[in-house]
């Protein structure tokens, strides 16, 4: 995993006060997965809408990554699709 995509695990922690397992990082190749993942970790789904997770996943990669709204597609690959090493 490249540092773009250590960076965003750690951003997704930090925001969602966990801690995602690095066999877990691995397999989270699209912001669908990413998001399909949090909402599968109670703490998350009991206090945040489905919703509001890909909220702030996509702020996330704005911020990280500079992926604009307009190019931003749950099932884009960060390393394919959005240039993420």
């Amino acid at each position: 995993m490249g540092l773009d995509l250590v960076e965003m695990v750690c951003r997704i922690e930090e925001e969602f006060e966990i801690t995602i397992p690095d066999e877990v990082a691995v397999t989270l190749v699209t912001p669908r997965s990413v998001i399909d993942y949090l909402m599968t970790i109670p703490k998350i789904n009991k206090k945040c809408s489905r919703n509001y997770v890909a909220i702030i996943v996509w702020l996330i990669l704005e911020d990280e990554a500079g992926i604009d709204r307009k190019d931003y597609n749950e099932d884009s690959r960060f390393i394919e699709d959005m240039g993420m090493d």
